[in-house]
């Protein structure tokens, strides 16, 4: 093998494990696992403090002080956990219930009765008796082989998703996993039947681990933390992964520096990106949107006006594409694109930019361009934008601003 294209870097940030996704050698993705305080994923025996009719919700009690959401519309079917005579939700009542989006800011975590429990290729989802297929597998007869190999395992109380990398493992591996989730589940319901309220029956894995396991193409993963390097190592010994880990302990060089890290996460922050042509964007998370502006910039290329834009418009959008993904933006995205009279040149963009997307594994949809030649995309929310996860409250704004500090990115175990 030569030269690493596609691997992990995992290291210390504070309280937190930070790891980076790297794709032709290049920073792709970064996300965060709290070595304490992440609660997402997890299940646990909560209480129903009270039903707020009007917004068709509950708020439910699951410890230490935190209340979750608990949309009645999305969760129609209840584990309940102390005897009922009745189906309707009141205070006081005892489920089982999973994290699927942790507090942001004012709003609370948002909880669900509809537990997933996730495998290296399948997911097991309750209160959903059928068989779901990773959108990214588009090949009809693939499709349609899983769903008839996994309609066999499913029951009235759950069913399963086949995930991206389920088109490459053998009938007989599938199965044998379907059989495992099955299990765990069934034994999550046993034990939540005698636990005490407020009792959590479930860690999530951490991120990094279920990142591993699903990326068969890894070719390498590095961390420096000796805790991390085990972990790691008995998860691939248990589930049957032969990622090559190694355990970096050159203390004169550390990791981050080796990798730029701290360059790199700072440049993830600037709303400014310039292109290779001498353009550039400008990117601006808002509270309702993001908006990314293009510019021609410093562009002295000799082409035609029309020319000139249609090229930096395209680069633009293979970095717009990168960047969404590297600061982990969603919801509703605008582009403004340079203008470009040529319909032809408009209608290449946009049908770029949307093969583009697809390589981002956040499902990710270019929608439609308005009659102002905005492009409007949205990309779906599974964790915090890399600006909320990086930013401290500022000493010098009386906690109305933020800074970013990233001295402290690196480090092993003390």
């Amino acid at each position: 093998m030569g030269i690493p294209q596609n691997y992990l870097v995992i290291l210390r940030w504070k309280s937190r494990i930070m790891t980076g996704v790297y794709e032709n050698d290049r920073l792709a993705e970064v996300f965060f696992d709290d070595e304490k305080n992440s609660i997402l994923g997890n299940i646990y025996v909560g209480k129903v403090k009270n039903v707020v009719k009007n917004i068709n919700a509950a708020f439910v009690d699951i410890g230490n002080g935190q209340k979750g959401y608990y949309s009645l519309t999305e969760n129609t079917k209840h584990f309940f956990l102390n005897p009922k005579k009745s189906d309707a939700l009141v205070p006081g009542d005892e489920l089982l219930v999973q994290v699927i989006k942790e507090p942001v800011k004012s709003k609370p975590a948002m909880l669900t009765s509809n537990i997933h429990l996730t495998g290296q290729d399948l997911v097991l989802t309750a209160n959903k008796p059928a068989v779901g297929i990773s959108a990214k597998i588009t090949d009809d007869s693939e499709r349609h082989h899983l769903k008839t190999l996994l309609e066999s395992k499913i029951t009235a109380a759950y069913g399963f998703i086949a995930r991206t990398h389920a088109r490459e493992v053998k009938d007989a591996a599938l199965l044998s996993e379907a059989d495992r989730l099955a299990g765990e589940f069934q034994e999550l319901l046993r034990r939540a039947s005698f636990t005490s309220c407020f009792s959590k029956l479930y860690s999530a894995v951490p991120s990094y681990i279920q990142y591993i396991l699903s990326h068969p193409g890894l070719e390498k993963v590095t961390t420096d933390i000796p805790s991390i390097y085990e972990e790691i190592c008995q998860a691939i010994q248990a589930g049957n992964c032969s990622v090559p880990v190694t355990l970096y302990q050159d203390e004169s060089w550390p990791l981050v520096k080796v990798k730029s890290l701290q360059t790199q996460l700072q440049r993830a922050l600037v709303p400014q990106v310039w292109l290779k042509s001498g353009g550039f964007l400008v990117i601006q998370p808002t509270e309702a949107m993001v908006v990314i502006d293009v510019n021609t910039g410093r562009y002295t290329g000799k082409k035609a006006a029309q020319d000139t834009y249609f090229k930096i418009n395209m680069e633009a959008a293979g970095e717009i594409a990168w960047q969404v993904r590297l600061r982990n933006l969603s919801g509703i995205i605008i582009i403004d694109f340079i203008d470009m009279k040529d319909a032809g040149m408009r209608r290449q963009l946009f049908e770029y930019l949307k093969e583009l997307v697809q390589a981002d594994p956040v499902k990710t949809v270019v929608v439609d361009t308005t009659r102002l030649n905005l492009v409007e995309m949205t990309r779906k929310k599974e964790r915090k934008p890399l600006h909320e996860l990086m930013a401290e409250p500022c000493p010098k704004c009386k906690g109305m601003g933020f800074v970013y500090d990233l001295s402290d990115v690196g480090g092993s175990d003390e």
